[in-house]
């Protein structure tokens, strides 16, 4: 392929990092992941910039031969350790934090070592008669090979943990990161059987590949909560401003926040994890009684859910919230905790005097309340 339809994608490719960086630039959530994910953009740009540098036809007294082999190199360092901080990615994804990637770095990091330390020593045997032989096809088989070394181990992670995962959100996140890189390896694999043509494959896919998990990350973290896997609080705005808009005089909407009682102290005795875990299982319980397409569920604030009902009576609104009394006290969900898991229950319904729009609806739960927070003070059993 000509050097100008070569530097053309590149420069596609760059417009699309460059777009995709600027996003996380004016992103107000900086999560650990969402650091590691960045930092894999900008080596991205770097290799497709430095692939674009080594393309272009400078004037003969301009050019030098080594300066080629050079870049090369260096784009062969960056291309190892883009899979490397996927690696970091799906730990922090999965796990939370990097304990796991820390606690086996030193097996996990001798590949991309041993690659590293392959490309110094071609940058020490550079020769000048060797100046005309840039593709270097030792340093791209070794390349590749560990490239596809880290891809295939964070798959199986994300593999392993998405069998272990109790949560279907949480199963399809993970299964979705299991196969989602097999693109890039088919795409290193193609590169290598049609080396000869010289066609770029493997940039561009994995471009499109990396964009392809920004918009679908951005997608989860607009509509949905990421621990339960329920609607957001900005779902929830958007679904009582579209409900409310379209209410005839015949329907009667309702809302309720239900809020776990104590999760301050349980997360004081038990740590976030475990509060974590109470929450996770409290939307089960949630999600398990949702029996009608007239409600909508969502994890509303940090430990408070929101029901929207339409009813057509109170009475109907009343026997739904007897019923998450009285099946709440099952030991599966009793049992998470050292003291029982309880909530209160506050509830409005549009229409009524002054509640004529989304935030007075809101709002007015705060007045009208159903079942009222349970002190653990009053117990015999808590212990401060």
């Amino acid at each position: 392929m000509h050097n100008i339809a070569l530097i053309e994608i590149g420069i596609c490719c760059s417009a699309i990092l460059l777009l995709v960086l600027y996003q996380y630039s004016i992103s107000l959530l900086q999560f650990p992941e969402e650091r590691t994910f960045k930092k894999i953009l900008f080596l991205m740009l770097a290799e497709t910039v430095l692939d674009i540098t080594s393309k272009l036809q400078f004037p003969e007294r301009f050019s030098n031969p080594d300066v080629k082999y050079v870049i090369v190199v260096f784009t062969a360092a960056i291309t190892q350790f883009i899979p490397y901080l996927w690696n970091l990615f799906i730990h922090y994804k999965i796990y939370g934090s990097a304990y796991h990637f820390r606690k086996y770095s030193i097996p996990i990091t001798i590949p991309l070592v041993m690659g590293l330390l392959y490309c110094v020593t071609r940058l020490y045997q550079l020769q000048p008669s060797h100046r005309g032989d840039y593709n270097i096809p030792e340093l791209w088989t070794i390349t590749n090979s560990i490239s596809i070394f880290y891809i295939t181990m964070a798959s199986v992670i994300s593999f392993r943990s998405a069998h272990r995962n109790n949560t279907k959100t949480g199963w399809r996140q993970e299964q979705y990161f299991c196969w989602i890189m097999a693109i890039p390896v088919i795409a290193i694999l193609v590169q290598i059987a049609l080396q000869k043509l010289e066609i770029p494959i493997v940039t561009p896919v994995i471009t499109l590949v990396l964009l392809h998990i920004h918009i679908s990350q951005q997608n989860m973290l607009i509509t949905m909560d990421q621990l339960t896997g329920l609607n957001n609080e900005r779902r929830l705005n958007s679904y009582l401003r579209d409900k409310t808009a379209d209410l005839t005089s015949e329907q009667r909407l309702f809302l309720l926040t239900i809020t776990l009682d104590n999760m301050r102290h349980i997360r004081r005795k038990c740590g976030k994890k475990k509060t974590e875990e109470i929450i996770v299982a409290f939307a089960n319980f949630l999600r398990a009684r949702m029996t009608s397409d007239n409600m909508f569920l969502a994890h509303y604030q940090k430990h408070s859910f929101a029901i929207v009902l339409e009813k057509k009576t109170w009475n109907d609104v009343e026997s739904f919230c007897n019923l998450l009394v009285s099946t709440s006290k099952t030991p599966k969900l009793q049992d998470l905790a050292p003291w029982p898991i309880t909530f209160s229950i506050n509830y409005s319904e549009f229409g009524k005097p002054g509640v004529n729009n989304v935030i007075e609806f809101l709002d007015d739960t705060k007045n009208n309340c159903f079942k009222p927070t349970t002190s653990l003070y009053a117990q015999n059993n808590f212990e401060p």
